[in-house]
């Protein structure tokens, strides 16, 4: 439970946000906030899925292990697969994190 608390203040910093904006965004008080990263409490669905609409990396939070979400277009998803162009950059300091991709179709005209 230690390493959630952490790990969520690191999120929090990587995003530039103060503990304040953070509870906001996560629809709990400020004290709240701070028992979740003085890991004297639980942080529960609710708010950890509140945080993933603001961009956190909830995953990395719970598990520790950190993923990289890269949107695209579905015209640049099929040059990727097709070229199976996948750079080593993606990946940035750490190979064992997960990249997912987010493909949109093209909206009919």
């Amino acid at each position: 439970m230690k390493e959630i608390g952490r790990r969520l203040k690191q999120e929090r910093r990587r995003m530039g946000l103060t503990l304040r904006k953070l509870a906001e965004m996560g629809g709990v008080t400020t004290a709240e906030q701070r028992h979740y990263e003085l890991s004297e409490a639980m942080p529960e669905a609710d708010y950890l899925a509140a945080l993933a609409n603001h961009g956190m990396d909830v995953v990395y939070v719970v598990t520790g292990k950190k993923q990289a979400v890269v949107k695209m277009s579905w015209e640049d998803a099929q040059a990727l697969l097709d070229s199976r162009a996948i750079s080593d950059d993606l990946f940035q300091n750490d190979p064992d994190e997960e990249i997912y991709f987010k493909v949109s179709r093209p909206s009919k005209v």
